[in-house]
């Protein structure tokens, strides 16, 4: 669909052309009219005399020159008709524009006949033509003048406070909070509806954000405790020595709590990040130091499908990020648990770094499951959202583990990507703002 700035100019334009051809059609047409009328009336006025004058046929020719105005030429109609109307029409002759008319008249004897009467009107029909093209040109003209003044109208009238507008919605971002709203004083009178309409959407949005807030920390609150008591109880059957039968089940206990453990505290981090009540403590982020510390962490995890790419990075200079280091493992932990999940059970799970152009620290968790399909390589990292590969595989998942690591990543000043990695699989990279030398300048 075309823009706002395109198409009313040009349908302006249009409208102002066709406003100005059907006054000129409307114009010539007029002045066609007037012109037979005139003849007519020229007609009529010279053969009147006639009426009464002429006794014969002959009589009315040697009657006809001296009594025909100047300019008009008649003629004896071939022919005779009782009773017949005249009638008026255009006929060219040589060059020559002529008006033609068979007009009836009554002789003295009772006879009637038909005269043809002409007259040349090739100078009014050329002062016309001439007329209408200046008109036309005029038209054209001012046409053109009308669309030139219109585009800085439309643009200042309509254009401009559309875009301030968009730019005003724009600013507000997600979640909404109760001081995001648009000034509708401040819009133009036509605008102040939809502005109106907007504040209304807005707070009607912030307070359902506040109660879903409120809803997910409460309940993960509530929770946590039981949760843990579970997963500590369990722990301790282990340790005394349980039954061998019972074993199996205290084990999937204890992990089915530490899972649940995990979600509910990604669903406190998500309502902390909602309401802007997570606090970083960013510094300088090794990378070396930061992959050997998720390998300690997560090489039992991982049935020892870990590993660290020798050849990434750079034992001389390693490459250097600033960033949270906890909120770090905590989105390296989810995304190796999403590497794991996915791969196959011989596949392994490899760590790496490398610098960006910018000079930006990335951290790469590569494995060799399916991938990531091109159009859902934005999706799999918004809330509740998971891939086709986790839907075809039948894998457990809540959507939340990639959408936290996103919010993460964002709140640390980066951003996490996923691209294919070499020889098949995905290639998740986190990456981090460089470390600039005032971060090393203790504050």
């Amino acid at each position: 669909m075309r823009s706002l700035p395109a198409v009313l100019p040009s349908t302006s334009l249009l409208a102002v052309v066709a406003g100005y051809s059907v006054l000129l059609l409307i114009n010539q047409r007029m002045a066609d009219w007037q012109r037979q009328e005139r003849f007519r009336q020229v007609a009529e006025q010279s053969l009147s005399s006639l009426s009464g004058r002429a006794a014969t046929k002959a009589m009315l020719t040697r009657l006809l020159p001296a009594t025909l105005l100047d300019g008009v030429v008649a003629d004896l109609a071939v022919g005779e008709a009782n009773g017949a109307s005249g009638s008026i029409s255009a006929q060219a002759d040589q060059g020559r524009e002529l008006l033609v008319a068979t007009v009836p008249l009554d002789l003295v004897d009772g006879s009637r006949v038909l005269l043809e009467v002409r007259q040349d009107v090739t100078t009014s029909v050329q002062k016309e033509r001439l007329s209408f093209w200046l008109l036309v040109t005029t038209a054209g003209i001012s046409s053109l003048v009308t669309s030139a003044l219109l585009r800085p109208v439309l643009k200042r009238g309509l254009i401009q406070p559309l875009t301030q507008f968009g730019d005003q919605v724009m600013t507000i971002k997600l979640p909404p909070t109760s001081g995001d709203a648009i000034h509708v004083d401040e819009q133009p009178k036509e605008l102040q509806p939809i502005a109106t309409a907007f504040n209304g959407m807005q707070h009607r949005l912030w307070r359902s954000w506040e109660q879903e807030r409120i809803f997910a920390d409460g309940v993960a609150h509530e929770l946590r405790t039981p949760i843990t008591l579970i997963s500590g109880h369990a722990q301790s059957l282990l340790r005394q020595g349980a039954p061998e039968a019972l074993t199996p089940s205290l084990q999937l206990i204890r992990n089915e709590a530490e899972r649940m453990t995990s979600l509910i505290s990604d669903l406190l981090d998500l309502a902390r990040l909602d309401s802007q009540r997570l606090t970083l403590q960013k510094q300088p982020i090794r990378a070396d130091d930061t992959l050997l510390l998720l390998y300690e962490r997560m090489v039992f995890k991982g049935e020892r499908r870990l590993q660290i790419d020798p050849d990434s990075g750079d034992a001389k200079a390693p490459p250097l990020g600033m960033g949270d280091p906890d909120r770090l493992q905590q989105c390296l932990t989810a995304l190796v648990d999403n590497a794991l999940r996915y791969s196959p059970s011989e596949g392994f799970i490899t760590l790496g770094s490398s610098t960006g152009h910018a000079g930006e620290l990335i951290l790469h968790v590569r494995d060799q499951g399916p991938g990531v399909a091109p159009e859902e390589r934005e999706k799999i990292f918004e809330r509740f959202v998971r891939g086709s590969a986790a839907t075809a595989g039948g894998s457990r998942g809540s959507g939340i583990g990639l959408a936290m690591v996103k919010l993460l990543m964002e709140a640390m000043g980066g951003l996490v990507v996923v691209c294919d990695a070499p020889g098949g699989g995905a290639d998740f990279q986190l990456q981090l703002q460089p470390l600039r030398p005032s971060d090393l300048q203790p504050s």
